[in-house]
């Protein structure tokens, strides 16, 4: 594969500055889907971060692994030349986003691996904790299944780390779904509260807050409306076809144990919604949620303007940034987008971030690069970085510096190759 130009344009004072970046290398990696950055606290620049990928097969006999790629940065200068994964968890069904765990949950570095799938075979989702004090050496628990195991018939997604109750140990919340026929039979917000001997205690079984509430992906933001300040939580339904808010009626941060003081309301319905990410696009100090819409045709990447009383629905503003697209899959099952997350290309975090939006199965990985600095203007110009045609899926994108250089990395997940290729704003 020969060099990817792609332009670069930078907003300096004196006007608009376009560079290039390029295709740099790719990582070996079995049937890679959805990856994500680990930070270390190292002084070090080339060791400051890891590569987490999590893999998937839809051969229902089978299980899928999560893999690490320790410090890429220190491999980056000779194209990772004979560089290779960590298997570090080989028990799942279809993982979805493995995310670090906060150091401040545990007291130690960690991951948190959630799966379950809608094929047949390997539904049985849970919630897993891999233990990092040693990346040579991880050690991973089933913190779902509480004291009496039970199969689950569960499909599990990325949740939040949050007090939900008033012990001072951090919690985990997320949300889950059973799929039944087709249909949508529970869809639950629900939260494992940490035992006292954290990652190797007894977690479940999970605790329902809420019914027909969320079954993908969560994005959180403390929003003020006079004195109080609420700790509010965005949700997805793909399965749900909602887009719905959570928050605490009282007011109060961090006690989310009674269901009965947990506030949820619809935004919005009747689209698959999948991604989910709180943040200021337009650079005028309020957050903004960006979400991916996905479909066979018609995918959009949207934003919604939170408004100053965020539990008016009336008044948030929708802004789609980003639409067009178009499965290539040749199958029903196709959807597209993937996900859509906020970065910068430099070190440079002063103007509108740039967000990285995979493709899924219209086997494309794209940037929306904003157009004007001004906090009005909602234009994006979509740029293609690879397009690796059809019946391809690119699940997984995530960015990080990792040579310190000053410069952005982009990771692309490319399953149907077994890779994961590497993209640098560098010149």
């Amino acid at each position: 594969m020969g060099p990817k130009l792609l332009a670069l344009c930078l907003f300096l004072s004196s006007g608009v500055f376009c560079q290039t970046s390029r295709y740099v290398s790719e990582l070996p990696v079995p049937l890679p889907g959805l990856i994500s950055i680990f930070e270390h606290p190292n002084t070090n620049v080339r060791q400051k971060h890891s590569l987490i990928v999590a893999s998937y097969s839809t051969d229902r006999s089978s299980y899928d692994s999560t893999y690490a790629f320790q410090y890429p940065g220190e491999q980056f200068a000779a194209n990772f030349s004979g560089y290779g994964p960590k298997n570090m968890f080989n028990f799942l069904f279809w993982p979805k986003e493995v995310r670090q765990v906060p150091r401040s949950v545990l007291g130690h570095d960690a991951v948190v691996h959630l799966d379950g799938s809608t094929i047949f075979g390997k539904t049985a989702g849970s919630v897993y904790l891999t233990n990092l004090r040693d990346f040579l050496f991880p050690a991973t628990y089933d913190i779902g299944v509480g004291v009496l195991p039970i199969p689950s018939t569960f499909m599990y997604h990325t949740g939040l780390w949050k007090r939900v109750d008033n012990d001072n140990r951090v919690d985990f919340m997320g949300c889950r779904v059973e799929i039944e026929a087709g249909m949508v039979k529970f869809a639950q917000l629900y939260w494992l509260a940490q035992p006292r001997d954290g990652i190797t205690g007894t977690w479940g079984p999970p605790e329902v807050l809420k019914e027909s509430a969320c079954d993908t992906n969560m994005a959180e933001t403390p929003l003020a409306i006079g004195a109080n300040t609420y700790d509010v939580v965005y949700a997805t339904g793909l399965h749900l076809r909602r887009l719905t808010f959570f928050y605490t009626s009282s007011g109060t941060i961090n006690r989310w144990d009674n269901p009965n003081n947990i506030a949820a309301v619809l935004l919005d319905s009747g689209r698959e919604f999948f991604d989910v990410t709180t943040v200021d696009l337009n650079k005028d100090g309020r957050a903004d949620l960006l979400v991916t819409v996905v479909s066979q045709t018609g995918g959009s990447v949207e934003v919604y303007q939170i408004p100053s009383d965020f539990r008016n629905v009336n008044q948030y503003v929708k802004r789609v940034i980003a639409d067009g697209f178009v499965s290539r899959n040749g199958g029903a099952s196709g959807r597209t987008p993937g996900i859509a997350r906020p970065f910068y290309p430099t070190s440079n975090t002063a103007g509108k971030p740039w967000i990285m939006v995979s493709g899924a199965d219209d086997g494309r990985a794209y940037y929306l690069r904003p157009t004007s600095t001004a906090t009005t203007s909602w234009d994006y110009e979509k740029v293609t970085v690879a397009d690796h045609g059809v019946n391809q899926v690119v699940w997984g994108m995530a960015s990080a510096d990792i040579d310190g250089d000053g410069f952005t990395e982009l990771f692309v997940s490319v399953r149907g190759r077994n890779k994961v290729e590497t993209y640098t704003f560098r010149p």
